[in-house]
């Protein structure tokens, strides 16, 4: 419908997060542009590669537990499975999401913390928001904190999560 009003194509991206996301997302804009793909760019490229290799030890096996609204449980799940970890819990907050069947992940819960923290026993790291510390502190696992709230932390709030930094960053707070 778009492009029938108004003559300009678009793509449809699931995330923008993990290495061939992001490959596929500069690869249109070189393609529409007609430019080269910046040496900046390619140089975030490779230091996503470098990340990769040398955090794939701290990731491979683990088992994470996530609790997050749909589109970003997606994207937080396939970039930990992407990185070889074991998606053990996901949880969010509604059903009315089609991506959630792609959430590479055996279930998803429909819930909110409680059922996260009853489903992360034997997790290696919880993926959610500040609200998530208590369990994170009961179950004695480490938190990283992601979404909507952190007020815990300052400048969360310009931390970047997708395209080759904001995904290397991740690997990088995580390892």
């Amino acid at each position: 419908a778009l492009l029938g009003l108004t003559g300009v194509p678009y793509v449809l991206f699931q995330s923008l997060t993990g290495l061939q996301d992001t490959d596929r997302f500069v690869s249109l804009l070189s393609s529409i542009s007609g430019a080269a793909v910046p040496a900046r760019v390619r140089r975030r490229r490779a230091q996503l590669q470098d990340a990769m290799l040398d955090g794939h030890f701290h990731f491979g096996g683990k088992k994470i537990a996530i609790a997050a609204e749909p589109d970003q449980l997606f994207q937080l799940a396939t970039f930990f499975a992407g990185l070889g970890s074991e998606i053990a819990a996901a949880v969010t907050t509604t059903d009315r999401s089609k991506i959630l069947k792609k959430v590479p992940a055996v279930s998803v819960q429909i819930g909110d913390l409680g059922d996260l923290e009853s489903l992360a026993v034997g997790a290696d790291l919880l993926v959610t928001h500040s609200h998530g510390r208590q369990a994170s502190e009961r179950l004695g696992i480490p938190l990283m904190r992601i979404g909507f709230p952190v007020f815990d932390r300052l400048g969360s709030q310009h931390k970047l999560a997708i395209l080759y930094q904001g995904t290397r960053d991740m690997i990088f707070e995580v390892a």
